[in-house]
């Protein structure tokens, strides 16, 4: 407990802080977060309908805003990059630690009807059934900080590690933008297929409507 209570003095030391005017200022990383938030807000994403009918296959809002996004922020990065104005940082690919993050972050996401991001911005749009989202990351944020290191879970969620490798390695792509547009391909289809599917629900939805008023008469 005094361990964390150091850390925590730490994070508010002046030379952490003055770190904010620095090189590694997080200005941009605020400017990033405000414009997503905007993005968020506007494409009706801060709402618990919105989330929990993605699970339900009735909204599809979400895979509109956030697929585009994903092409966009692709494309961009690596053309940066092979223009040399950004480096990657590439996390490990750790299969055994990722699954579990990936159950248990979509469980929370299904339960909650909202993800970190989307619960901030439903706050801020004053919509209080947010606050146990929020209330749960940082609660999860402080225990996994305090039980990750050194420690058995650290082991465990390590099984597994192929490092730091991309599809691009995985599938043995020479050129990386071959990958990047057959993604890209796939994101278009995706949403061509989903525009479908909602045009199928609508129809269905209507012939079930006026069958069932010829029914009462």
């Amino acid at each position: 407990m005094e361990e964390m209570f150091v850390r925590l003095k730490n994070t508010f030391d002046p030379d952490t802080l003055s770190s904010l005017y620095g090189a590694s200022s997080l200005w941009g990383g605020l400017l990033l977060g405000v414009l997503l938030g905007i993005i968020l807000q506007k494409g009706r994403l801060c709402k618990y309908s919105v989330v929990s009918g993605m699970f339900r296959m009735q909204d599809f809002s979400f895979f509109r805003v956030g697929t585009p996004l994903l092409m966009i922020a692709m494309v961009l990065v690596y053309f940066l990059k092979d223009a040399g104005e950004v480096e990657l940082y590439l996390p490990r690919t750790v299969i055994f630690a990722q699954l579990i993050g990936g159950v248990l972050f979509g469980a929370g996401l299904a339960i909650s009807g909202y993800c970190p991001a989307i619960a901030a911005g439903a706050l801020g749009e004053g919509a209080l059934d947010a606050l146990p989202t929020m209330a749960g990351m940082i609660a999860g944020s402080i225990i996994y900080a305090e039980l990750y290191h050194e420690s058995l879970f650290d082991r465990l969620v390590s099984y597994i590690d192929i490092g730091r490798v991309t599809f691009q390695d995985i599938f043995l792509v020479f050129n990386h933008w071959f990958f990047i547009m057959g993604f890209v391909v796939m994101c278009v289809m995706f949403l061509i297929g989903i525009s479908m599917y909602d045009e199928f629900l609508k129809a269905s939805f209507s012939v079930i409507g006026r069958a069932s008023k010829l029914f009462k008469k």
